[in-house]
């Protein structure tokens, strides 16, 4: 197997700093050929010690100015963030619009961070593979708009079926690996990755296809164990 990419996404967890540095004292004993992520929330991000990258749930799209409350690229980059989500369906849910995914993603590339870019909210688990893949080709060529060539290749997509995350039922392997190879012709992207109730138990089936780059891990890679078990494949 190649060396594929695991992005974890802890959400809104742990609840406090002493939880979030013993979860990552147990992971960072593992060993792994892959390239892993821990995705944090944003005030832990400098006060945590790990061998492998650091990445942010999301960030704002302008640098700097007159927005209380915002993060922008070049703080993050003080603390050593490499990777961004942006555009994850819990974003999209609460009114994040394809515009606005769009100037994070040219944040991100200004700042030299790597996107991690979502797709698959609004399809559900009774839609046609054809449904699905218009739902991705709006959000992606909305997303994506005057992204150059060059940065295109530096960007990351995640295929999450909204459906799928956080329920414990994933999507077959065989659909999201023909997703991701439907990304990769119609939109250049190298990398594509799955999302949505991935685990312990069917991360391999994923990380077996040829076209399925990666992972993005939510609840699993809050169990230490569970995680452990994934980077090590």
């Amino acid at each position: 197997m190649k060396k594929k990419i695991l992005i974890a996404n802890w959400k809104l967890n742990p609840l406090s700093l002493v939880q979030a540095k013993a979860l990552l004292s147990a992971v960072n004993k593992t060993k792994s050929k892959h390239e892993v992520v821990i995705c944090p929330p944003y005030v832990y991000i400098g006060l945590l010690k790990t061998k492998f990258k650091l990445g942010v749930q999301d960030l704002f799209w302008q640098d700097s100015g007159a927005y209380t409350g915002q993060i922008s690229g070049p703080m993050l980059k003080e603390f050593n963030a490499k990777y961004a989500i942006i555009g994850h369906s819990e974003l999209r849910a609460i009114g994040e619009s394809d515009h606005e995914i769009n100037l994070k993603l040219q944040a991100a590339l200004r700042n030299k961070i790597i996107p991690i870019l979502c797709v698959g909210y609004g399809v559900t688990a009774s839609d046609t593979e054809e449904d699905i893949l218009f739902n991705i080709q709006s959000q992606l060529a909305n997303g994506l708009e005057d992204i150059s060539k060059e940065n295109l290749s530096k960007i990351i997509v995640a295929y999450e079926p909204v459906w799928a995350i956080g329920t414990g039922k994933a999507a077959d392997p065989e659909h999201a690996e023909r997703v991701a190879m439907f990304i990769k012709i119609k939109f250049k992207i190298s990398k594509v990755l799955y999302g949505g109730s991935s685990n312990a138990d069917n991360a391999k089936s994923f990380l077996e296809k040829s076209h399925i780059d990666g992972l993005l891990i939510g609840g699993a890679s809050l169990i230490a164990e569970d995680f452990k078990k994934i980077i090590s494949i």
